[in-house]
C-alpha cells in the first residue's frame, strides 16, 4: 500500500506537522511510535528508530527550504532504503546542495515547483466552473508532481478540452473516481459533526496517538475525556456506523473499525490551528475546539 511505502510531507501536513511538534506533551511516547512504524514496516525497533530520526530531520529541513520558489515537496522513501528525497523544479542536485550535503537526503528533478501546481489547481477549479462542469475535489501528487483532478466521469470534461472550452495546465491530470469515494457529510448516535477531508488523499504522517475514541459536543475527540485530547478530522476513507448498539468508525481504504468509547492508536499528525479553508467537506462547529489530530488513512 503506497502510505506504508511513503511518508508525504506535502502542505498540510507539513502545517499540521509543525503544529505537532509544538504541542506539550507528545501524544505519544517516542517508543510506542517506532514500534507501531517498525510493525507497520515490517523492520526492526532500531531501524524504526532512525527512520523516525530522519523523519523529523526532514520536517525541520521542509521549514528552510519551503520558501524556495523551485522547491516541489518532499517525501521519507522507505522502500528499497530509507531516504529523503527531495523534489526541485530544475536541476534538483545543485539546488540541494544550498541546504544540505548531507546522502540521507536524494535530490530528484521535477518539472513544476509547488507554486506551479498550486497555480495548476486554482486555474483547474476556475476552469470548471466557467465551463459549467463537475470537479469532485483536487489533490496535489507530490510524487507524480501533478495535481489530481478528481471526477466522477471523465468524459464530459475531455469532450469540453478537446472543443477548447476547458483549458488546463500541463501539471492537472483528470483522475476518474467512484461515487463512492465522494464523502458525504455523516451523523450517527450522539456524533452530529463528523469533520472530514472533503478530497481523496493519498499523503500520510506516521505519528501515532493513542487514548480513548469519546463523543463531546457532538464531535469525535481521542485522548482522555477528562484530560488533553484531540478533535478528530478524518480521512475522506472514513465511514461513521452504528453497529450491535455501538458507534463505529470504518476504514473505507483499509477495512479496520475503531469502536467508540474504547481506546485506540490513530496514525496521523498533529495541529494547534484548524485546518486551511476547503480543506473540509464541512465547517468545524465552535463547540468543537482543537487541538487537532489528522488521521491518516489505515488503521
Amino acid at each position: 500500500m503506497k502510505t506504508l511505502q511513503r511518508l508525504m510531507l506535502a502542505v498540510f501536513p507539513l502545517f499540521a506537522a509543525a503544529g505537532a511538534a509544538a504541542q506539550q506533551p507528545e501524544p505519544t511516547s517516542a517508543a510506542d511510535s517506532a514500534l507501531h512504524l517498525s510493525r507497520t514496516l515490517g523492520i526492526s525497533l532500531e531501524e524504526a528508530e532512525a527512520r523516525m530520526r530522519l523523519a523529523d530531520r526532514l520536517a525541520v529541513f521542509q521549514l528552510r527550504v519551503r520558501s524556495d520558489p523551485d522547491f516541489a515537496g518532499l517525501y521519507l522513501e522507505h522502500e528499497p532504503k530509507a531516504q529523503a528525497v527531495v523534489l526541485f523544479k530544475g536541476d534538483a542536485a545543485e539546488k540541494l546542495k544550498r541546504y544540505v550535503g548531507d546522502d540521507a537526503f536524494v535530490p530528484r528533478s521535477v518539472d513544476y515547483s509547488l507554486a506551479d501546481l498550486a497555480a495548476a489547481e486554482t486555474q483547474a477549479k476556475d476552469a470548471f466552473k466557467a465551463a459549467g462542469l463537475t470537479l469532485v475535489g483536487t489533490e496535489r501528487d507530490i510524487e507524480a508532481n501533478r495535481v489530481l483532478l478528481h471526477v466522477v466521469d471523465d468524459a464530459a470534461a475531455k469532450a469540453a478540452i478537446a472543443a477548447g472550452r476547458l483549458k488546463l495546465s500541463p501539471a492537472a491530470v483528470l483522475n476518474v473516481v467512484g461515487d463512492d469515494s465522494i464523502p458525504q457529510p455523516q451523523k450517527a448516535g450522539a456524533v452530529t459533526h463528523f469533520p472530514q477531508a472533503r478530497d481523496p488523499s493519498g499523503a500520510a504522517m506516521q505519528a501515532l496517538f493513542t487514548g480513548t475514541l469519546f463523543v463531546k459536543d457532538g464531535c469525535l475527540r481521542v485522548g482522555d475525556e477528562t484530560g488533553e485530547s484531540r478533535l478528530v478530522l478524518w480521512p475522506s476513507s472514513a465511514r461513521l456506523d452504528e453497529e450491535a448498539g455501538k458507534l463505529v468508525v470504518r476504514d473505507g481504504a483499509a477495512g479496520g473499525t475503531l469502536t467508540v468509547g474504547s481506546a485506540v492508536s490513530l496514525s496521523g499528525g498533529g495541529t494547534a490551528e484548524p485546518p486551511p479553508p476547503g480543506y473540509l467537506l464541512e465547517a468545524i462547529p465552535r463547540a468543537c475546539t482543537g487541538p487537532y489530530w489528522i488521521a491518516a488513512k489505515g488503521w
